[in-house]
């Protein structure tokens, strides 16, 4: 089954705020089977909101709507929403009783702006009975409409709490949607999405979408089907197949980091590694210790960015620089070697070139990188 959402703000049209709402019910209601199929933003607008809902009421079997319900001027849902339904603003019991409840335990006086949330349009029934928040539903031509706050913490908290259980109860028989990321090093978008073109066909109930997330690129798969284990099936299947086509170039799955997945590599192989770096200034140390756990495989890292902490702590030749440069297959080699005498890692690994923006030449343009293996 699938829905419409649509968000109201002008801080979400001009970019001062990020529509993570969106981002968050999409997420849940797909985890729950259910989808959205358009998204719609607009702005604090009477009239937008008005043709946003009504477009949405056509096409959509159900609808959420997030913002617009505070007690400021330019919060224009309520209103939207009576025009667009034919449905009055009318004082709502509930709220009313909820509202003043909150204002008298807090010995706070009551508001014409306050009172304005208490206006409902007719029918609605409130969700939250206990706290003074925005939030109703409504079922208008037997589709159910949700209309929740902006604030995110509440809005997730009635999504969680009623949205997703009256979709449920309203359609029992969702479609059950998985899906899976797989993490790609080494391959660009498009060559990717060429090798996996004959899959692509093969399943084409499976939806392949690919993310460029520098310097790797995510592939995502999204299975629909009736049933958990059919789709958990088909997705596996899929999965294996991208993996035998791609091979070393998947690392990881879902949430894996390419510095945890050496991690674990070296640990399962009984691996310790030690780090020359130059360019990098560091930084593949930083990533390795980010890994809870490093110090089990992790030995050292040496910046030795300067020529001088080249030859004074590596014992790369000066001569060797001289002649070669220091961004060099020579220079690297040497590197790696001071490295691993100085430690007892199975693994060293040296790093030198330029990262620019300057210094570069035709022969060794900036991005030149030499990479220096040396294990037992």
């Amino acid at each position: 089954m699938y829905g419409e959402l649509i968000t109201v703000g002008d801080e979400l049209l001009s970019g001062r705020t990020v529509n993570n709402n969106a981002a968050h019910m999409g997420h849940h209601l797909r985890l729950a089977g259910f989808q959205i199929r358009w998204t719609t933003v607009v702005g604090d607008r009477e009239e937008d909101i008005v043709a946003a809902l009504q477009r949405a009421m056509e096409r959509a079997p159900f609808v959420l709507v997030t913002g617009g319900l505070g007690p400021t001027e330019d919060d224009r849902t309520n209103a939207a929403v009576a025009t667009a339904l034919g449905r009055p603003l009318q004082r709502d019991p509930e709220s009313w009783q909820v509202i003043t409840n909150h204002l008298k335990k807090h010995n706070i006086p009551m508001t014409q702006p306050i009172a304005k949330m208490a206006e409902l349009p007719k029918g609605a029934r409130r969700i939250d009975l206990t706290r003074p928040r925005a939030g109703y539903y409504i079922s208008h031509a037997d589709k159910p409409l949700f209309f929740l706050p902006g604030v995110p913490e509440e809005m997730a908290d009635m999504l969680k709490a009623f949205v997703l259980p009256t979709l449920k109860e309203r359609f029992p028989e969702p479609i059950t949607i998985r899906s899976q990321v797989l993490r790609i090093f080494g391959l660009r978008e498009s060559e990717i999405a060429q090798r996996l073109a004959e899959l692509d066909k093969k399943y084409s109930t499976v939806g392949f979408g690919y993310f460029p997330h520098f310097p790797e690129n995510h592939l995502s798969l999204t299975v629909q089907a009736s049933t958990a284990t059919s789709a958990d099936g088909i997705l596996e299947e899929v999965v294996q197949a991208v993996v035998q086509e791609l091979g070393l170039y998947v690392y990881g799955r879902g949430d894996d980091r390419l510095e945890m997945v050496v991690g674990h590599s070296l640990m399962d192989n009984g691996c310790t590694l030690a780090l020359a770096e130059s360019c990098t200034g560091g930084l593949i140390a930083h990533l390795i210790t980010n890994v809870p756990g490093s110090s089990a495989y992790f030995d050292r890292s040496m910046v030795a960015y300067s020529d001088v902490a080249k030859t004074s702590h590596l014992l790369v030749s000066p001569d060797l620089i001289s002649r070669r440069g220091v961004v060099s297959m020579q220079v690297a080699e040497a590197m790696v070697r001071g490295l691993k005498r100085e430690s007892e890692a199975n693994i060293a690994l040296a790093v030198t070139g330029l990262a620019g923006p300057t210094g570069g030449t035709p022969e060794k343009p900036v991005g030149t990188v030499f990479l220096a293996l040396l294990s037992d």
